[in-house]
């Protein structure tokens, strides 16, 4: 007897999520993402595919979690310290497993990014939003006089993009106490 829909789609693509987000794209079998979201197997295959299901998760990351928070960043007048409250964030988030696992679109990147022109023009979309984020900052600190060379501030804005995304990584091998070691290191190369 086939399985009656009891989610709406939003509900479904946000259970998705979980799982992509913990095991990728390809790691995740058509079956596999039916038994999870308890629905059958031709709901996967007729009605909302694997594709659609993983870009609109994809896709609720970034409007849902990400730009928020980007936008919160971007409106605090802090300057150099709203990178320092934003990174220890990050850190405690992927400690504290507040994040499934790392950065979804990081993880997607580096899994399908040459493969999907949709994932590679969300991709660019996200990165602009982190790249205009991290600016804004950086102008802000520069009208505080936070920033020992204002006119490097294309560098510094790559330079704290990085910093966010070795995070990702660093978080699996240190400690609260030397991650934030690291973004203090990381922000005085900018003052």
């Amino acid at each position: 007897m086939p399985r009656t829909l009891n989610h709406s789609y939003p509900e479904l693509v946000e259970k998705a999520q979980k799982l992509f987000w913990v095991k990728g794209y390809k790691s995740v079998s058509p079956e596999e993402l039916a038994e999870h979201l308890e629905v059958s197997k031709s709901t996967i295959y007729n009605k909302y595919t694997r594709d659609m299901l993983f870009m609109d998760s994809l896709k609720g990351y970034v409007v849902d979690l990400s730009d928020p928070i980007l936008e919160q960043v971007r409106n605090s007048d802090k300057g150099i310290e709203a990178f320092r409250d934003f990174f220890y964030m990050i850190v405690d988030g992927l400690l504290e497993k507040s994040f499934p696992k790392s950065c979804f679109m990081v993880n997607t990147v580096v899994e399908l990014r040459n493969e999907k022109e949709q994932i590679t023009e969300l991709y660019e979309r996200y990165f602009g939003n982190m790249r205009k984020t991290h600016r804004t900052v950086l102008e802000t600190a520069i009208k505080k006089g936070e920033i020992k060379y204002p006119e490097r501030i294309e560098e510094y804005t790559e330079c704290m993009v990085g910093v966010l995304f070795s995070l990702s990584i660093l978080y699996k091998v240190k400690s609260r106490e030397e991650l934030r070691t690291y973004v203090d290191e990381q922000i005085s190369l900018l003052v």
